[in-house]
């Protein structure tokens, strides 16, 4: 058998900067092999995926995603992540309902990175609280996901067929340590800048709106 090495298509990822975003979906991905320090385990996965405001060359709103695994322990990327999202971190005993991200505001940094094979993808690298309301356009397709991401994981087990992901917008209530071995790397590349850190952008930042809540909700 010989197989070629192709371009996955013209395919553009989310621009880079700061952006007001609303989280669209929350994925359970099921079990995933990992290798963290040459060691491999398979650990429950979540996808959150996010709306901004950019829009891509047809006009449709960008979205940008980042894996995490689905664990609230303290050294868990999650936990820092929805801590630095709401403002405040994730406490010991503490339940949150993942169903509750979606629809929550937040502002995201995103940057470029490049994969093994050169390819171009958005990087999540820093959430806050949200500076101005989002809201979603209704144009992402949940199932559409699953189905695209079982396709996937079918083809990466060599079935041929389609593998059963769950068709909830969001997965299960997690709780601390729930997942065990810790959390191992996300994304290559990703990196956790604080906001303080990056260049503002360029012109004016358009103010809330005078009603403006920025609680995000979980």
């Amino acid at each position: 058998m010989v197989l070629q090495c192709k371009d996955s298509g013209d395919f553009k990822p989310h621009p880079e900067g700061i952006h007001p975003a609303v989280c669209v979906d929350v994925m359970d991905l099921g079990l995933v092999e990992t290798d963290f320090q040459g060691v491999k385990k398979m650990v429950n996965k979540v996808k959150i995926t996010f709306e901004s405001e950019a829009k891509t060359d047809d006009g449709k709103p960008c979205s940008v995603s980042k894996n995490f695994t689905a664990s609230l322990h303290p050294k868990a990327k999650l936990a820092e992540f929805l801590g630095k999202w709401r403002g405040r971190p994730v406490l010991l005993g503490e339940t949150i309902d993942l169903q509750k991200l979606i629809g929550a505001c937040c502002t995201l940094v995103i940057s470029h990175q490049q994969n093994l094979a050169g390819k171009t993808y958005a990087s999540i690298d820093a959430v806050a609280k949200p500076t101005r309301k989002v809201a979603p356009s209704g144009q992402y397709d949940p199932a559409a996901a699953r189905q695209r991401y079982a396709e996937w994981k079918a083809k990466q087990s060599g079935q041929g067929g389609t593998s059963n992901i769950q068709s909830r917008r969001a997965g299960p209530n997690i709780q601390p340590g729930n997942v065990s071995g810790g959390t191992p790397a996300t994304t290559a590349g990703t990196v956790e800048a604080p906001l303080a850190n990056l260049p503002p952008k360029s012109g004016a930042a358009t103010p809330p709106p005078a009603d403006f809540d920025p609680e995000v909700g979980f």
